[in-house]
């Protein structure tokens, strides 16, 4: 049986998921043809996001430099400093972008991998947070598992970096692994909404980290950014003002996907997007010798949500 405070928990998480989570696309879908009961709906979650002076530095203070679509500018080697240099947060804030290389100590990228294996045979030792579940698409298996980031000290130490400096509040991140195989020697000839088309999450400024423990190369569904897309612009608002898919589908995107890069990343490789931004999980090209990816997702739509947009 529930005890009173499990059961209070339970709702408070539940509610996080729902009625508080951070605004999306779902109500601008849904009242596609109401211009301006749309446009008022922007206007309101964007003034009080401006308010926030994390949110406001990173997402409402335009640069007029022209984005670089050479990687190696949104790329840092920290050196096993296991942390987010004032530099490299300025190179987020400009492209909506930044990978850490050697991001973990190998201890802790080892702990990861042996997460992903549990998911990969099913053969399950560790305490998950709930009981890892697995669907299947015409072309791929995916396994999914979740965990709390106390479990990983220098993957919690970005993290808290980043919501302070982006949020400026510490916030717990939501953590999902995710086993993505590839079946039957099969390749993706078609995209998938809201995954392999490039598409923007929500359209009030937010964020994921991502973690690999392994390398992703061309081959291998790599993680593709159109860079500065994130920048709250005339062309950003009129975007989300009249799109109706909010991906590549929409001649409004056309504007903001300019400069796009692919994340090959190296193995031990974390990196932070800025997902209001326009990005998607490329397709798997051809038959890779892997056929599969290993991906960690940080996700805080569900505690820095309403609440921290309005007070």
């Amino acid at each position: 049986m529930f005890s009173n405070i499990e059961k209070l928990l339970n709702i408070k998480r539940y509610l996080n998921k729902t009625l508080f989570k951070t605004p999306g696309v779902e109500y601008l879908k849904k009242n596609y043809s109401f211009k301006e009961r749309k446009k008022k709906h922007i206007n309101f979650w964007m003034t009080r996001a401006s308010k926030n002076g994390g949110l406001n530095k990173y997402f409402f203070k335009s640069n007029n430099e022209d984005l670089s679509k050479d990687l190696s500018n949104y790329t840092y080697d920290v050196k096993n400093k296991f942390d987010i240099s004032n530099e490299m947060f300025e190179v987020l804030s400009k492209s909506g972008l930044l990978i850490i290389e050697n991001a973990l100590p190998e201890d802790e990228r080892e702990k990861v991998i042996n997460l992903f294996n549990e998911l990969k045979f099913k053969d399950y030792s560790n305490v998950w947070e709930s009981k890892p579940t697995c669907f299947f698409r015409e072309t791929t298996e995916i396994n999914i598992g979740k965990l709390k980031i106390d479990d990983f000290k220098f993957l919690k130490r970005y993290s808290d970096q980043a919501t302070k400096e982006i949020f400026n509040k510490v916030t717990e991140p939501s953590i999902e692994l995710h086993y993505l195989k590839l079946k039957n020697l099969a390749i993706e000839n078609t995209n998938i909404k809201g995954e392999t088309f490039i598409h923007s999450d929500r359209f009030i400024p937010h964020f994921k980290m991502f973690y690999t423990p392994y390398e992703i190369g061309e081959d291998d569904a790599p993680f593709q950014y159109a860079l500065g897309s994130h920048k709250v612009t005339p062309d950003y608002l009129d975007f989300f003002l009249n799109a109706k898919s909010f991906d590549e589908t929409d001649i409004e995107s056309k504007k903001l996907i300019k400069n796009i890069v692919s994340v090959k990343a190296k193995k031990n490789s974390l990196y932070i997007a800025f997902t209001n931004g326009l990005h998607r999980r490329t397709p798997f090209k051809k038959i890779s010798e892997k056929k599969e990816r290993n991906m960690m997702f940080f996700q805080y739509v569900e505690r820095f949500n309403k609440f921290n947009y309005l007070f």
